[in-house]
């Protein structure tokens, strides 16, 4: 027998997959600092596992002297290590009791000699990592780039029982995780003072395995099929995320003096009016633009590529581009949904990996600016992210 009351708290479940609360937000903030702890504590016994964990003491010690730029990297809500091991098969093993992969009798031959100390810190700081990472595999549909995986590792990980894993973690005898911002461009950033969001934001970007360059997102953004329960929540979630109420009726067809109420309820203002962002050349005016409405377009087209439908999708990821660059950002709701808009429905622009870290940028991909593909350098290696941090800090 159909139970409308079980399929509302089932959806239910799925919404709050398209926002990070406040909980998990603090949960992943104090598990990088947590773990960056646990990786000082292990390197300053075996300084020889800088290669495993690719982060040596000196680093970690001239990050936590650098007491702002710490708390601005720890803040964010993307974890600052990922997993040692990275392939879906090499889990499968340690889950599943199998032979070895190669890559893990690689890794346990690099491993120095645990006392009895080592191996307990070892086995409760696996187990605090692997238990965050569960946690965020059900609790975000983009946990994936949060978590630095790819998509068929987030989906395999997520199969998992938690006491496959547990028994898992019991018979692992090296560390789980290592420090995920390893690239000497990322440390050239640091010495130079040269740390803002952007640039945290491009390192964290060239951290995510999943190339969303190659991901298909041409996704209809008209005639939704959506029923009147999906249609009113996610109504109220972009109106809270202070889209105009235009962009809600536009993308969602509902009712416009309805659209309207709802967000002078919520924000005790009337809606603006006026004519809603349209230019494509705005993005490429300075290279934070390009910047920011990169890191909007990728989570945008992972959440895409992990089942979400247009309008979740989207509210998934302006809510964590929105918890990573807060005060700083430069894209207001209606500019985010136009570009997650235009990608999808036209060819004006479109992602290509910069020629030099591969991470994939937005580019322009028609008249009067057209880049190619092959050629194409991204603000981050280029160096034009960060000047506006640190002239201030000059002024300082």
């Amino acid at each position: 027998m159909f139970d409308p009351t079980m399929q509302q708290q089932s959806l239910t479940a799925e919404f709050e997959r398209l926002q990070l609360t406040r909980m998990t937000c603090d949960r992943i903030r104090s598990a990088n600092y947590h773990l960056t702890d646990h990786l000082a504590e292990a390197l300053g016994t075996h300084p020889e596992l800088s290669e495993v964990l690719h982060i040596d003491r000196a680093h970690i010690d001239n990050m936590r002297k650098a007491v702002a730029t710490q708390r601005e990297l720890m803040g964010t809500p993307f974890l600052v290590v990922v997993p040692t091991l990275m392939d879906v098969h090499d889990w499968k093993c340690l889950a599943e009791s199998t032979t070895t992969t190669v890559a893990v009798d690689k890794l346990r031959d690099k491993l120095p000699a645990w006392s009895n100390d080592d191996k307990l810190r070892l086995f409760y700081n696996n187990r605090h990592y692997i238990w965050l990472m569960v946690e965020l595999l059900h609790v975000s549909i983009l946990a994936a780039p949060l978590l630095g995986i790819s998509k068929e590792l987030a989906v395999y990980l997520r199969s998992l029982p938690q006491h496959v894993l547990d028994l898992a973690i019991s018979k692992v005898d090296f560390p789980m995780f290592r420090w995920r911002l390893e690239s000497k461009r990322f440390w050239l950033d640091f010495e130079t003072a040269r740390v803002s969001p952007d640039v945290i934001g491009h390192h964290f970007l060239a951290t995510v395995p999943m190339r969303v360059d190659r991901i298909d997102a041409k996704q209809s953004w008209s005639n939704l099929r959506l029923d009147p329960f999906k249609k009113k929540v996610y109504s109220e979630m972009m109106i809270r995320q202070s889209c105009r109420a235009s962009t809600v009726t536009s993308l969602l067809g509902v009712n416009s003096p309805k659209t309207r109420q709802l967000f002078q309820a919520i924000h005790g203002t009337p809606s603006s009016t006026g004519q809603l962002p349209t230019s494509t050349a705005w993005y490429f005016e300075q290279p934070l633009h390009r910047m920011q409405a990169t890191m909007l377009v990728t989570l945008y087209r992972i959440g895409l590529a992990f089942g979400a439908n247009v309008p979740e999708a989207f509210t998934a990821a302006y809510d964590l581009f929105d918890k990573f660059f807060g005060r700083d950002s430069r894209i207001t709701a209606d500019r985010a949904c136009h570009i997650c808009r235009s990608m999808s429905t036209d060819a004006q622009l479109d992602l290509a990996p910069c020629r030099s870290c591969r991470t994939p940028y937005l580019i322009a991909n028609t008249a009067p600016k057209i880049e190619l593909s092959n050629n194409f350098s991204c603000p981050g290696c280029s160096g034009a992210l960060g000047n506006l941090q640190l002239g201030r800090r000059r002024k300082a």
